[in-house]
């Protein structure tokens, strides 16, 4: 039995708001869901397992209309979906009323059922979320009708305010894989028999790493799994090296040198890194104005004139401070303390820069 895994698309997203790329951003997500529906088309799998949150939050009648017309597209495959915390099904839900393709086996209840496939002997189990927040552990008490099909479970949670779920227990009551959902870092939870699928694109500034879908292959030796990036959209931490001889003129030109050699998917945090002139404004404003940079980081350090401070105040707390820990012997740990602690000395008595 063949299968496709994704989690947490979150149509109707408008991440990086206020930013020049926002509009396509939210286009692309769009755009890569219906991707993954066209390699299904050329795959064939007989499922497609989404594990909640396919909308960011309440579907309006119109995307619903285009979903359908997606899935439509994949008559082969039955598609089996379940709405999450962000597109729980409340009163006046669309969900409630949408008319889905023949192929289609949405969870319509709160409490764990399944649909049972007897051509492909399996049974797939799973709850669609009524509530913004679960806190029971529903999934953990769920034990397969029939351990002689496949039997899958889709989760959508994991955290304490979300469904908390113990994979070992789920596997060991006779489940054949976990199709999770949620955390939208996606990864192997057990090799081969859980998988949190991740979001397909990223949806927030912070969300790191590779994102996109799973295939894997169900028979009686076992369950293999392989992941398969859709590269849409990419945020990397991308550093910066300071030194105390650069200007911010300077800084700004270097970051423009640096974010030129990204991938034309790739957003930017832009992480300023190292020692900078004590006296210098760092150009924040204008290096977040930069292309395709959704947030700048200071994690530099002040390069105070050690040696001139303490001839200034010869005889002061400062003095002895800046030379006993001139003289820590974990150079590391001492460098990090002096700064932070000459800094602080030096705007308790008013003479500290701006930064």
């Amino acid at each position: 039995m063949k299968f496709m895994h994704i989690s947490d698309v979150h149509l109707g997203v408008k991440p990086d708001a206020g930013k020049a790329w926002s509009e396509k951003r939210a286009q692309d997500i769009w755009d890569s869901f219906a991707e993954m529906i066209e390699i299904a088309a050329e795959e064939s799998p007989d499922f497609l397992l989404i594990s909640g949150d396919l909308f960011h939050k309440q579907p309006l009648k119109r995307e619903l209309k285009e979903v359908c017309g997606l899935f439509a597209r994949i008559p082969q495959t039955k598609v089996l979906l379940m709405a999450g915390n962000h597109d729980y099904i409340q009163q006046n839900s669309f969900y409630r009323t949408c008319e889905w393709p023949e192929n289609v086996c949405f969870f319509p209840r709160e409490e764990v059922m399944c649909f049972d496939f007897p051509e492909q002997n399996t049974t797939v189990y799973g709850l669609s979320y009524w509530h913004r927040e679960i806190r029971q552990a529903l999934y953990d008490e769920v034990f397969p009708k029939n351990t002689d099909r496949i039997n899958i479970l889709l989760a959508h949670g994991g955290d304490e305010r979300h469904i908390p779920f113990s994979v070992e227990k789920i596997l060991r009551h006779g489940f054949d894989y976990i199709a999770a959902g949620h955390i939208h870092k996606g990864g192997q939870l057990v090799q081969g028999r859980a998988v949190m699928a991740g979001a397909l694109e990223p949806t927030d500034c912070n969300d790191f790493g590779p994102h996109g879908f799973w295939i894997g292959e169900l028979t009686e030796a076992g369950c293999r799994v392989s992941f398969y990036p859709i590269k849409k959209c990419e945020y990397i931490r991308q550093e910066l090296p300071v030194t105390p001889e650069m200007s911010a003129y300077a800084m700004v030109g270097l970051a423009q040198q640096e974010l030129a050699k990204r991938a034309p998917y790739q957003i930017s945090h832009l992480v300023l890194r190292g020692y900078r002139d004590a006296d210098i404004v760092l150009p924040v404003q204008e290096l977040a104005q930069l292309n395709r940079v959704v947030r700048v980081v200071d994690e530099t350090e002040p390069d105070y004139p050690f040696d001139q401070l303490k001839q200034r105040y010869d005889g002061t707390l400062l003095a002895q401070y800046i030379e006993t820990l001139e003289a820590y012997p974990d150079a590391a740990s001492g460098r990090k303390a002096l700064y932070y602690g000459v800094q602080a000395m030096l705007n308790a008595m008013g003479e500290g820069q701006e930064t």
